[in-house]
């Protein structure tokens, strides 16, 4: 049955007729007018919706057929005083109507009212956030100082789910309302699309984000920037939308669609200081001068790994003007190892230095119109010798005394080619490639966590803002590593064994007020070593 059967054509005419007879009376001359309105309103839904939707139709809501399928809408209307009229505006869709099941709820929009209630929770994680809060203490501060309160609590709260859970944006906003943070930052639940948002607009600001950055580097507890060194590592990301995401050379020889991370790191701090986001088919070498131009740094040295060295990366260094310190494979036919041949070349060199309690001897020389030096540690050479040895019983096939006798010569060697403004001695260049290695063990460690969500975000601005999340997360890391390591703890406890105690404690709410829950001795004494205080 249709539903314009309801309203029969005669109520239109009575209603007319009555119009007519209070003509003089302005009240029921209005009266009428409304209901002659209301009568012509539904029969005009009754031209486009069957009787079965009408129940389901309530104040403030509007019924749709779209392509086959009826939709409600939750609507508003508001009055316009300039134009005098009536608009009305859709808030969102509430769900679908099928005659045989009647009003079906739109999922999203249900999560989405949920989400919008604060659920209340009397117990919350306290020791993570005590933690991260306590070990970038500064670097907290200034990003809210630089962001504003909104954005940077945004920013801040995902930065610490990333770092204590390694967090995708969805799982966020579960995790920050269980968290003490919660009672400090945003107060209110946040959405997986707010969280989206606040990256996207940190990720638009690019010259904030690399001010904040300089104020980090320049701030006067790092002392001396002299020792900036750079590191990248590549992503693989398979989003379609991206654009800057290609096919390029990483050392897994995986030549999926990627992006490539370059990072400072400050020497002195031992933690990344900067960090940019480039195309997966640009090199290190091109990418390098921009970098340091961007951050407007002068006392920038490039500590490479062992497989940057070829001519045509020196070529490009030198090209940028840029100071360098690449260490040469042993095989390397520019490496003089004349002078280890010599039976008295201790005698000879009278040249070495001390590095942790063990003798380094070198000799420097040119080569190529390049600056070589040449480390010898005989701890090592000792150690490589005796594992060849033995290698050569265990593993026949591939190591042989023939070859023992080739790389005699070379076994405790380091070799490396620099280019550097100021005059170091060579006791200064070891010391600084050494730097190098224990960033890169931290950086290897924390590599982990930068590939989460990476693969599917599609939007370059997210992206950035994304990865400036992981950017705090990663100084969190270092900062956590080098207390572990200032106190001597790292032989027993990594960054990840200290942040999942951390876990463990809790705050509950008693009588209206927060307390912390039951601690053992061990873990309090533990967190007192690597000054985290609040625990009591």
């Amino acid at each position: 049955m249709n539903a314009q059967l309801l309203i029969p054509n005669s109520a239109t005419f009575y209603a007319v007729k009555v119009k007519k007879n209070y003509k003089k009376n302005q009240y029921y001359a209005c009266f009428v007018v409304v209901f002659v309105e209301m009568l012509s309103t539904l029969n005009s839904l009754a031209m486009y919706l069957p009787l079965w939707t009408l129940p389901i139709k309530e104040p403030r809501t509007e019924i749709r057929l779209i392509n086959g399928t009826y939709y409600k809408y939750l609507v508003e209307y508001k009055y316009n005083p300039e134009k005098k009229r009536t608009y009305k505006n859709t808030i969102r869709l509430l769900g679908k109507i099928t005659e045989e099941n009647g009003f079906i709820a739109s999922d999203k929009d249900t999560i989405s009212q949920k989400a919008s209630i604060i659920p209340k929770v009397d117990i919350k994680t306290f020791g993570v956030y005590n933690l991260f809060s306590t070990i970038i203490s500064e670097e907290i501060a200034s990003f809210k100082a630089y962001f504003g309160e909104a954005i940077g609590e945004t920013i801040l709260s995902f930065s610490m789910m990333r770092w204590a859970y390694q967090s995708p944006i969805k799982r966020a906003s579960n995790y920050h309302i269980h968290d003490f943070c919660s009672e400090f930052w945003l107060k209110k639940n946040i959405s997986d699309k707010h969280i989206s948002n606040a990256l996207k607009q940190v990720g638009e600001n690019r010259e904030k984000l690399v001010e904040w950055m300089k104020a980090m580097l320049n701030a006067p507890q790092t002392h001396s920037n002299k020792f900036v060194m750079m590191d990248s590592t590549h992503a693989t990301s398979m989003s379609e939308k991206l654009a800057i995401n290609a096919k390029g050379y990483n050392p897994d020889h995986d030549y999926d669609p990627q992006v490539r991370l370059m990072y400072l790191f400050c020497a002195h701090l031992k933690q990344p200081v900067y960090f940019r986001l480039i195309n997966g088919n640009i090199t290190d070498s091109k990418s390098m001068s921009l970098c340091i131009k961007e951050m407007n740094i002068k006392d920038v040295i490039y500590i490479a790994d062992k497989g940057f060295f070829s001519i045509q990366n020196i070529n490009e260094l030198k090209k940028e003007n840029l100071q360098y310190i690449i260490p040469l494979h042993r095989n390397n036919k520019l490496i003089d190892f004349e002078p280890l041949l010599k039976a008295n070349f201790k005698l000879e060199l009278k040249t070495y230095f001390i590095y942790q309690e063990r003798i380094i001897w070198y000799y420097q020389y040119e080569r190529d119109s390049m600056k070589l030096v040449t480390f010898l540690d005989e701890k090592l050479r000792t150690k490589e010798e005796s594992d060849y040895l033995q290698r050569i019983v265990s593993k026949p096939e591939e190591y042989t005394i023939e070859k023992y006798y080739q790389k005699l010569v070379s076994f405790g060697t380091l070799t490396h080619t620099y280019s550097i403004l100021e005059d170091l001695n060579a006791d200064q260049i070891y010391q600084a490639y050494k730097q190098r290695n224990e960033v890169e063990t931290m950086f290897d460690g924390y590599k982990n966590f930068l590939k989460a969500d990476l693969m599917y975000i599609q939007d370059r601005n997210v992206l950035e803002g994304w990865l400036a999340a992981n950017f705090i997360a990663m100084i969190a890391y270092y900062r956590l590593f080098t207390r572990l390591k200032n106190a001597k703890l790292l032989n027993n406890y990594s960054p990840r064994d200290i942040i999942e105690i951390a876990k463990s404690i809790y705050k509950m709410k008693i009588s209206g007020h927060w307390c912390i829950s039951e601690i053992t001795k061990k873990t309090n004494d533990l967190f007192m070593k690597i000054e985290i205080g609040n625990l009591k």
